[in-house]
């Protein structure tokens, strides 16, 4: 029985054998198939699907006050990116579809974005700061969607909301036509930029440098395993800006709280108001406001934009604007002061100069006529800025024409015409371009516009731009521009209606009468410091150019101006009465046109304090009441705020307190209120 069964197994043996030997040999066939015939696909598919790049971007710097309170920083966020590795097939509009059902948003935008060019180093984003349920959704099907990926980003954040928004400026995704300008500076595509304010002015200080993951990633083009960092992301400079954020808080509530007071009071539709307030010995910007408001955040949040969008595109409003440094307008009798030194330059005016003043001057064939139709009597070149006198700057204006009631004894009208009366022009407006009135202020911030200057021209019957770089270049070779203004042109451009300055460079002029004729650039940011914040890397050094200007001359209008607002005559005494400090300044009103209807602004221009000055200040309300009631007052308010949280109490006010009262101040509720 033992030898049948053992026969009965060894008959079984050369079966099990061809059995093994078969499998063995078809082991060996597929190996070989695989290593012979597929053998550069694979190795094809390996080089390209084994490893990937996935960026990591860098932390953009931080913005802080000048008391280092934090105005701009990262909120961390997590993105979902598609990463499309090659040989690998695009997801489907199906695909797409049940993503955007998973994720409880729109599939049209994620279909857009998919379908964009990217690079594994350089991946697509689907959509920013998912919630839990969205990354636990993509995290349960990421099988099912090749290429997606959740990463660790971050989203700008402005704790303040519209405090100092023109300033800070907010960051945006890099538009169809901005890609190719960024790719030359080696930016990814899906890098945030600045875009106004700071944020620009300061992108690649900001910005930092991006980092890399290395992945090593299965054939669905799931990364599987890290390998590695290479290079480490740098983290983008941090700033330390100019102003004191309560300052600027305080001076955006009280504008707002002016705009609406006009508007109830006098019944004066204002759509906009500036102010800006400078350091006369360094330049730097304590305050710059332009009324209305934005919040940054609304430029970072789609949802948010979304929300305020026709507030944002309103044509009127155009809140997105920063007027402060891109809106000139006429300056009115605001620059009297800078004239009356242009007179005193060219020697056509001495500080005991006098005229009779009866309320009207013949300019040629026109009665031009003074403000006060009765006249100030006795006016010599003080007095005329205290009292604002008209026609002791016609006078002027005429005078550096060389015109005293006609051209010169001798002298053919028509010679006259067009050569001395340029030239008095030309003495006028160069003086006003020597102190910043014309061209850029070279501010740190983007935006900022040249003034402009006019005169009438005869023969179109309309104005005609007036070019003073020009002007200057042709005068130097013993030409002249052409130029068909009228006589008395030379007159009104003397009381400031042939030209329109920016707030920023009336606070610049006023800045240079303060501090005796010295032209200091304005600027925004105060130091770049290290990403963390903690210590100055360099401070910002500014540019500086002295007139030259004997100080007798400086003393007639810094005392005209000082008078203004003290002596009984003033144009502003009335605003000024019982102020705990002295004030220089200058009125001044003008006609303008707003929408296709005629409207006036109010402006004042001065410094403070009178004696030892430390801030200059412009203010501009345009469509008021054609008085100084609206920029004079405004302008005492936003100098009493600066003194205030200039003392020695201003400073123990405790951040939590701050930030409280601005956040339910009414500037920030009626910025925020407003779609």
């Amino acid at each position: 029985m033992l030898e049948q069964e053992d026969n009965l197994r060894l008959k079984r043996l050369p079966f099990i054998y061809l059995l093994v030997f078969l499998a063995m040999l078809g082991l060996v066939i597929r190996l070989g198939v695989l290593q012979i015939v597929h053998r550069q696909e694979y190795k094809e598919a390996a080089n390209q699907v084994q490893y990937t790049k996935i960026p990591l971007l860098p932390r953009r710097g931080y913005l802080y006050d000048a008391h280092m309170r934090l105005l701009a920083y990262n909120q961390p966020v997590y993105n979902l990116v598609y990463m499309r590795v090659a040989k690998m097939p695009p997801l489907t509009q199906k695909q797409i579809s049940q993503l955007a059902k998973g994720l409880g948003v729109a599939a049209k935008p994620l279909q857009a974005a998919a379908e964009t060019e990217h690079t594994c180093d350089d991946p697509a984003i689907l959509l920013e700061a998912l919630n839990e349920k969205q990354i636990a959704y993509v995290s349960e099907h990421q099988s099912q969607y090749p290429g997606l990926r959740i990463v660790e980003s971050t989203r700008r954040c402005y704790p303040y909301g519209p405090l100092a928004g023109h300033l800070l400026g907010y960051v945006h995704p890099q538009s169809p036509e901005e890609v190719a300008y960024y790719q030359k500076k080696h930016y990814l595509s899906s890098q945030r930029v600045g875009l106004t304010g700071v944020e620009e002015s300061y992108e690649a200080l900001l910005q930092g440098s991006v980092g890399y993951e290395v992945w090593k990633i299965n054939p669905f083009g799931i990364p599987t395993r890290l390998m590695g960092v290479d290079p480490q992301p740098q983290a983008g400079q941090s700033l330390r800006l100019t102003f004191d954020s309560r300052l600027q808080a305080e001076g955006q509530n009280l504008v707002a709280q002016e705009v609406q007071r006009v508007r109830q009071q006098q019944g004066q539709h204002l759509v906009d108001a500036e102010a800006v307030m400078l350091d006369v010995h360094t330049g730097a910007v304590k305050m710059m406001i332009s009324y209305p408001y934005i919040d940054p955040n609304w430029f970072v949040n789609p949802i948010l934009y979304k929300k305020h969008s026709h507030y944002l595109n309103n044509p009127i409003l155009t809140p997105a604007i920063n007027h402060s440094l891109s809106s000139p307008r006429y300056p009115g009798s605001t620059v009297k002061p800078i004239n009356i030194i242009a007179g005193l330059m060219n020697h056509v005016i001495t500080p005991s100069t006098t005229i009779f003043d009866e309320g009207h001057e013949m300019v040629g064939t026109y009665n031009a006529h003074d403000w006060k139709w009765n006249g100030h009597g006795l006016v010599d070149a003080k007095r005329a800025i205290e009292v604002s006198c008209d026609t002791f700057m016609y006078d002027l204006g005429m005078w550096l024409a060389e015109w005293h009631d006609h051209q010169p004894a001798g002298e053919k009208f028509s010679y006259w015409y067009t050569h001395e009366r340029i030239l008095g022009l030309q003495k006028l407006f160069d003086w006003e371009w020597k102190f910043g009135l014309g061209p850029k202020t070279g501010i740190d911030l983007p935006g900022e516009v040249t003034g402009r200057f006019y005169t009438d021209d005869v023969i179109h019957h309309d104005i005609a731009p007036y070019d003073v770089v020009g002007m200057d270049k042709a005068i130097a070779k013993g030409k002249f521009l052409p130029n068909h203004g009228l006589l008395y042109d030379n007159a009104f451009a003397a009381i400031g209606q042939m030209q329109e300055f920016t707030p920023l460079q009336l606070a610049v002029s006023a800045m240079m009468i303060a501090n005796g004729g010295e032209f200091i650039t304005p600027h925004i940011v105060d130091a770049i410091l290290t990403p963390d914040g903690k210590k100055v890397v360099q401070t910002v050094a500014v540019q500086r150019h002295s007139l030259h200007i004997p100080k007798t001359y400086m003393r007639v209008v810094q005392e005209g101006m000082e008078a203004a607002t003290t002596h009984k005559e003033g144009t502003a005494t009335r605003f000024f009465v019982g102020s705990a400090y002295k004030v220089a300044g200058k009125t001044g009103t003008a006609e303008i046109s707003q929408f296709g209807k005629k409207t006036d602004i109010s402006l004042f221009v001065g410094y403070a304090p009178a004696i030892h000055p430390q801030v200059a200040i412009a203010v501009m309300v345009p469509g008021s009441a054609g008085t100084s009631d609206a920029a004079v007052p405004l302008a005492k308010k936003l100098l009493d705020a600066y003194f205030c949280l200039s003392a020695p109490h201003g400073s123990n006010h405790s951040l939590a307190n701050d930030a409280t009262e601005w956040l339910q101040s009414f500037a920030y509720r009626t910025t925020e209120e407003a779609n």
